[in-house]
């Protein structure tokens, strides 16, 4: 069945059966015949003017086959109210759509019949070999094909990089593999920045994809890397010669505070520069108002409170300094003139008192804690706690334990670490009554102890840490009738521990020796100011260094020492741990120091397990100040000018100017 379309008042659609069809009177009319070939048209149109009026027109889309390459379509024209007979009658093939371009057109001239029908034949004729549904560019009426042998071709047909223009819009040039490329003379794959660029799908030799090249006969000069050379020259194209590490030119502070600027100081090195003079600051480390401790050159406040005078020779100690101070008989330079006690009179004569404690010489005290000026306790084996006024020695009748540490609180009262893990506290004036003890809660021994009073309460709070790695704490109020809590674990470490010291509860270090592949080696830990991560100590010794840190005292915020087996004195001055003069006596022992006694960086007395020897470290070199009779175990005093030594048989030697 063929589908007509008429022309008359509108454009209307008929089903007529066959192809000689006859309207239903003998009026007179048009019948056209489209005839095309070898082609599939998109959109076919009919079309109508009168020739006298070509205002007059109308038109309508005729329907196609879209399966067939070849046909014919028909169409009837009926007269048209106040048209004239003279007509023109045009055929139109379009390509993808009827807003396609025109890829075939015929048309006619004719004259309208007065009665029955006349037959018109138009023509159409285009190519599309291919068969892709775009027609061949050349006619009268080309299509958008340009390559019609190729159905792969045509526009809207993905662009590749393969030597063909795939969707005929200006050849390559839209491929997603384009590219621009440019002239590279050194190789360096970047082309050279003042040259014009080139396009295609791939770079040729001699040329690189990569533009921004300011020094096309360097090799190493190209974009894409960091200044290598300080030289002032740009290596990296980035329009500032010597930037990046070099970063010359740039405003910059020096390690010694000084504003300057970045310059180079030879083709791999840039450092900042200033005109400025630093000038040396110093710190007041130990809080007598007065600064020592070097902070190094600079052109600024290294911290508040630095100043450029130096007035204390003695950082670890307020009893020493330039301004305020007068020499004493302590074996310290009170008053920084450059000698020890100069030259005292009363100081010369002054020896060490020895006595055998109550006439007791199976006695063996390991612990002493003093409170006062001539005032303090002995602590040791088979229950022996001893108070000493002076010259008075009051035993405790009822203290059972093998004691090992001891701190003294300022009213007088005394805490005591024992070898099974007890504490136990006492008074001078309760001495005939039993101490009173509680379990740490732990088996190892107490080794060392240091408390700390309650400035609004009568609660002190001692800790303690033990031979099993644990530190332990007690809170007892001197103030209540009832009974004392418990004391507690604050943490536990993998080590024998011998010692505890420090400023405060949030400052405290701990000190023993950790066994690695069967071997003791030294170590230590600081507690957290905040959370409860305690801190291991970085001492800087070798990891073949081996024994046991023995004791530890912290003299200010910024200074310690810790001392051990084999001689070993350590420094821990503002975080950084130094190694002191190795103990060395007579016939090149070297002993292992038991404990040490702190006053200043130039009053440190020492005593040994080897040799009865009393050592005194000032700072720079060893001595002996004292030989007792028997084995020290312990140091004590209230101050440098008043030093306790106790051991064993009863021993108690004091040097009291």
């Amino acid at each position: 069945m063929m589908r007509l379309f008429l022309v008359g008042v509108g454009l209307l659609t008929l089903s007529m059966t066959g192809c000689k069809s006859k309207t239903s009177t003998n009026e007179g009319g048009l019948r056209v015949f489209i005839t095309y070939a070898t082609f599939r048209p998109q959109c076919l149109t009919l079309a109508v003017e009168d020739r006298r009026e070509p205002t007059r027109r109308e038109s309508g889309v005729v329907t196609v086959n879209p399966e067939a390459r070849s046909d014919t379509r028909v169409g009837v024209i009926l007269k048209q109210a106040g048209w004239s007979p003279d007509l023109r009658v045009i055929a139109e093939a379009h390509e993808g759509s009827c807003e396609g371009p025109v890829i075939a057109r015929q048309s006619a001239e004719v004259q309208f019949p007065e009665e029955n029908l006349t037959d018109l034949k138009l023509d159409l004729r285009a190519e599309d070999l291919d068969d892709d549904g775009f027609f061949a560019m050349k006619g009268d009426y080309p299509g958008t094909d340009c390559d019609d042998a190729r159905p792969d071709v045509h526009p809207g047909a993905t662009e590749v990089c393969d030597g063909v223009d795939n969707n005929c819009v200006e050849g390559e040039s839209d491929a997603p593999g384009n590219v621009q490329y440019w002239v590279d003379v050194d190789g360096d794959g970047y082309g050279d920045a003042s040259a014009a660029p080139q396009t295609g799908c791939a770079a040729p030799v001699g040329f690189a994809t990569r533009a921004g090249d300011c020094d096309d006969e360097d090799i190493l000069v190209h974009p894409g890397q960091s200044e290598f050379r300080c030289d002032g020259r740009d290596d990296n194209c980035d329009g500032t010669p010597d930037n990046d590490a070099f970063n010359v030119g740039a405003s910059c502070v020096t390690a010694q505070r000084c504003a300057g600027t970045r310059q180079c100081q030879s083709a791999e090195v840039a450092d900042c520069v200033s005109a400025l003079v630093p000038v040396e600051y110093f710190a007041d480390d130990d809080g007598d108002g007065q600064a020592g401790t070097s902070l190094g050159l600079s052109c600024q406040q290294p911290e508040p409170g630095a100043t450029t005078e130096r007035n204390d020779c003695d950082e670890g100690t307020v009893l020493v300094s330039f301004v305020g101070t007068s020499e004493v008989c302590d074996r310290l330079d009170n008053d920084c003139a450059g000698g020890v006690d100069d030259g005292l009179p009363s100081c010369a004569a002054v020896s060490w008192h020895e006595r055998t404690v109550l006439n007791d010489p199976s006695a063996r005290f390991d612990a002493v804690a003093n409170y006062q000026a001539e005032r303090g306790w002995l602590a040791g084996r088979s229950g022996r706690v001893v108070h000493v006024a002076g010259n008075t020695f009051t035993a405790a009748t009822n203290c059972a334990g093998d004691w090992r540490s001891a701190w003294a609180a300022p009213n007088g009262r005394v805490f005591l670490g024992s070898s099974d893990g007890r504490f136990a506290t006492s008074m001078p004036g309760e001495l005939n009554t039993a101490c009173e003890t509680r379990s740490s809660g732990q088996p190892g021994s107490i080794n060392g102890l240091v408390g700390f009073p309650d400035p609004e309460s009568n609660v002190f709070t001692v800790y303690g840490v033990s031979s099993a790695g644990h530190v332990v704490s007690w809170s007892y109020d001197h103030g209540a009738s009832g009974s004392q809590p418990d004391p507690t674990i604050v943490t536990r470490f993998a080590a024998n521990l011998r010692d505890i010291h420090g400023l405060s509860a949030e400052a405290l270090v701990v000190v023993g020796a950790e066994t690695v592949n069967g071997e003791q080696h030294p170590v230590a830990w600081s507690s957290p100011q905040t959370g409860t991560t305690w801190t291991r100590e970085a001492l800087g010794l070798p990891e073949t260094t081996t024994g046991y840190l023995n004791a530890v005292q912290v003299l200010t915020p910024h200074l310690l020492y810790v001392a051990g087996d084999h001689g070993l004195l350590l420094e821990k001055s503002r975080g950084t741990w130094s190694q002191k003069p190795v103990l060395t006596v007579s016939g090149g022992t070297v002993p292992n120091l038991r404990d040490i006694l702190a006053f200043g960086r130039t009053g440190i007395y020492a005593a040994s397990s080897e040799v009865k020897d009393l050592h005194f470290f000032n700072g720079v070199a060893w001595s002996t100040v004292a030989t007792p009779s028997e084995t020290v175990n312990a140091l004590g005093g209230f101050g440098p000018g008043e030093v306790w030594a106790t051991g064993h048989d009863g021993l108690l030697t004091r040097w009291k100017p």
